[in-house]
């Protein structure tokens, strides 16, 4: 009996004490990522350029679509004379491979008034993706940014931008059967996005590159049955091909709030404790190389280690911005072609109802602005990293 007392009194304590175990656990490695961002001196902008020391193409895997503040790091990389000397070029999953000389036509143009490069820039960007439209506003931003960047270059230090992604080579005399085309070679995209950068990176001469990629786009293996563009860089230039990751956050099973803070918000939480908002490193060898990679929703056992080279940490999460839609983007004389698109691509489905008009034009030109604090589907994520203050 008294032996039986022992055991239950044994099993009592571990209940009692196991939660506590636990939390002292968490906040050990909260600790470890604040001693370790403490001996962290590298911003992240100093951070990708010197990647280009060592390897020749630098994937950076980009936050959500419509984040913002990322670009004002991008364009920060761009301007900086490190990368106009060496490397000069940037290549993007977004945006439509066909018009690349287009493109760069514009972008090395030093002759056009502020009211032809906004023009250049709607244009270019009504033109950018593969479907209808593309609304997230930092396209254009990039654009400009470029642009802006080379006025006070030399002709030979100019930046260019090449993009990959499938799109409609022109959209004036388009067919149905063109947009089914473009529909059966999207289970292949990111193999046409790889063969679009091999084209036009040894069309350029090889050398160094800079490339954008969303998610799993810039991992560099094939994982959870999907093949990544980064796997093929990585096969065709073995040792010389980095990815970097740009803080983000963490994606659940949850429609209702489907975003979460990586490793529970200590990653956040652990950058604004040691006041290391603009900051990059090497994941090996590091607390945060070693945490589980919970970046996607199924259930794994790798580490963040195990899918990037490094990361840069840029800005205060919370204050994130996703942006979408311009004034102006949809105007009257442009309506017609953005009807006629959207029913080919209705058509392409076999179907011929259509969205309204007006409701269209006030989608895509509605700025809309908000930061991750004031967005629901982030809710879950800000407050597990304000759990942490």
């Amino acid at each position: 009996m008294k032996q039986l007392k022992k055991n239950l009194w044994e099993v009592l304590l571990c209940f009692l004490f196991l939660p506590a175990l636990h939390a002292q656990q968490a906040d050990s490695i909260f600790t470890s990522y604040v001693h370790f961002l403490n001996r962290q001196q590298t911003s992240a902008k100093d951070y990708v350029l010197g990647l280009f020391d060592k390897y020749d193409v630098v994937v950076l895997c980009e936050r959500d679509h419509r984040e913002w503040t990322q670009y004002d790091l991008i364009l920060d990389i761009l301007a900086d004379k490190r990368f106009t000397r060496k490397v000069g070029n940037l290549y993007t999953e977004i945006g439509n491979v066909h018009h690349n000389d287009e493109l760069n036509a514009f972008l090395h143009n030093g002759h056009l008034t502020q009211a032809d490069v906004n023009a250049k820039v709607m244009s270019l960007h009504r033109d950018a993706y593969g479907a209808s439209m593309w609304e997230k506003a930092n396209y254009s931003y990039l654009l400009k940014g470029m642009h802006r960047i080379n006025q006070s270059l030399p002709k030979k230090q100019k930046v260019s931008l090449f993009n990959l992604d499938l799109g409609i080579k022109d959209w004036k005399t388009a067919t149905i059967d063109e947009i089914r085309l473009r529909d059966s070679l999207m289970p292949q995209r990111d193999s046409i996005l790889a063969d679009n950068f091999f084209r036009i990176y040894q069309k350029q001469g090889g050398g160094k590159a800079l490339v954008i990629m969303n998610y799993r786009h810039a991992f560099l293996r094939d994982v959870f049955g999907r093949v990544n563009f980064g796997r093929f860089l990585t096969e065709a230039y073995p040792g010389k091909v980095a990815n970097v990751f740009i803080s983000s956050f963490a994606v659940v099973n949850d429609p209702k709030c489907p975003m979460r803070a990586i490793a529970g918000g200590r990653w956040d939480a652990s950058f604004k404790k040691s006041g290391k908002l603009d900051v990059g490193f090497d994941l090996k060898d590091s607390p945060f190389g070693s945490t589980p990679f919970d970046l996607i929703p199924v259930p794994n056992e790798f580490t963040y280690g195990e899918f990037f080279t490094g990361m840069v940490y840029y800005g205060f999460f919370p204050e994130y911005r996703l942006v979408s839609g311009m004034e102006g983007f949809v105007d009257e004389a442009f309506l017609p072609e953005l009807m006629r698109r959207y029913q080919l691509d209705r058509g392409a489905q076999g179907s011929t109802d259509l969205p309204n008009p007006d409701e269209l034009m006030k989608y895509y030109n509605t700025v809309t602005d908000v930061r991750y604090q004031d967005d629901p589907m982030l809710e879950i994520a800000v407050r597990q990293i304000g759990s942490f203050f």
